[in-house]
């Protein structure tokens, strides 16, 4: 196939296109910059995402009106902007995505691919979830070519006879820096660890709690673990001791992906590993699909859980600072999943302290990100709040105590519902 320069590459598209762009590590950025320079001639292009990493070099066109842009997924560069209208929130669960592209009638898929090779067929390398179903229903394809981009297995090859441009990539792979993990993230870890079953399957996500809990698995004598959703740099560490088999590649990889999202690190180690898949949502975010996993456990964060057991993990009061992403689907995977687990896991106080996040009840006009009736654990660096099977009032009590001691009093007067007080007792 013929290269093209960005440019002539967006010259060939329909005016107005409605364009779906790879998120992660995956992020076309060359693409996307292009897109923000020409999007005043493309008669205003519409731009749908998840969670991009990289410069988001198209937004002064956003804020100029040129083009329009959407995402279910929001990160720091775009937070103002969605508060002000300028850019649409998408509240919608990982596992939809494949099929809402076809609803929006998006007709060109931008993605970040491998060189190709012999046989012509490039890579998707890092990210599939939504890229690989884009590539199969966009009537125009634009692949980014990055050389340093890993050929991953499972389901990211895509023939270069699906393309209509291929384009030489002027920047560095998009990668994402984990956080260190805290004494405070430890402890809630190390209560976490106590409640996985053996042989788990696990689902974490990025931040401080899954890297302490990723760190302390080597010593939890869990037998081997495998891993679903998203794959980080910790990860890896743990083929080197055995805890993932590194020959464990049936029924599914031992890390069965849908994003790889980290370093160089990781990057590398999963190019051409056999045991560390990467595929779409429409297998690895379906419900249907991850129940047929025996003892999955989805380990989800949050920004507040309320008395009740209800999770926001969305809004800041109003202010979108997140998404919903893979939360929901995980979750329910785990609830019909033989042996499955589900876990909220979260600091009892926001950094400073001064506010509790096991809330009496939701802010007002903040998201209900996982419903009450879908949680099963509450894990603080405090302890663990087991809701299963328990009334309301039962829930109020186990999640007070797991608050920070300053903000207990407090919650038991708030309650909304009638929690007996130690005189009560």
């Amino acid at each position: 196939m013929t290269m093209r320069t960005a440019a002539a590459a967006l010259a060939r598209l329909p005016a107005g296109a409605r364009i779906v762009a790879g998120p992660g590590c995956g992020t076309p950025e060359t693409l996307l910059r292009a897109l923000g320079e020409h999007a005043s001639s493309m008669g205003n292009p519409t731009l749908y995402s998840g969670l991009q990493l990289g410069t988001y070099p198209f937004l002064d066109a956003v804020a100029a009106g040129a083009m329009r842009f959407a995402t279910w997924h929001v990160m720091g560069p775009v937070r103002d902007l969605v508060g002000t209208g300028q850019v649409d929130y998408l509240p919608i669960r990982a596992s939809e995505v494949p099929r809402l592209l076809d609803h929006w009638d998006v007709d060109v898929a931008f993605v970040r691919v491998s060189p190709p090779d012999a046989n012509g067929y490039v890579s998707l390398g890092p990210s599939v979830s939504y890229p690989g179903p884009a590539v199969r229903r966009a009537r125009v394809v634009v692949g980014e070519v990055d050389p340093t981009l890993p050929r991953t297995h499972g389901a990211s090859h895509v023939h270069v006879s699906q393309f209509d441009s291929l384009v030489d990539t002027e920047d560095d792979t998009c990668l994402y820096t984990s956080g260190t993990p805290s004494e405070l993230s430890r402890r809630i870890a190390e209560h976490v660890l106590g409640l996985l079953p053996p042989r788990p399957a696990l689902q974490v996500g990025i931040g401080e709690i899954p890297e302490a809990l990723v760190a302390a698995l080597p010593d939890a004598d869990l037998g081997p673990v495998r891993f679903v959703g998203m794959a980080t740099d910790s990860m890896i560490d743990l083929f080197d001791d055995g805890t993932v088999d590194p020959t464990a590649v049936v029924p599914d990889p031992a890390m069965a992906t849908v994003e790889l999202m980290g370093s160089r690190r990781l990057l590398d180690a999963a190019d051409d590993h056999p045991a560390i898949g990467v595929y779409p949502s429409d297998r690895f975010h379906s419900p249907r699909h991850l129940a047929e996993i025996p003892r999955l456990v989805s380990l989800n964060s949050a920004i507040e859980v309320d008395l009740t057991g209800q999770c926001n993990a969305e809004t800041i009061g109003t202010r979108q600072v997140s998404g919903v992403g893979g939360s929901m689907d995980f979750v329910e995977g785990a609830f019909t999943s033989e042996g499955g687990l589900r876990i909220l896991a979260l600091p009892a106080t926001t950094r400073d302290g001064t506010r509790t996040r096991i809330v009496s009840r939701l802010a007002h006009g903040a998201a209900t990100t996982v419903p009450r009736h879908t949680t099963d654990l509450v894990v603080t660096e405090h302890g663990v709040a087991d809701l299963r099977g328990r009334s309301t009032r039962d829930r109020a009590e186990a999640l007070i105590a797991i608050a920070h001691p300053d903000h207990r009093d407090a919650l038991a007067d708030q309650s909304p519902i009638h929690t007996p007080n130690r005189s009560d007792r």
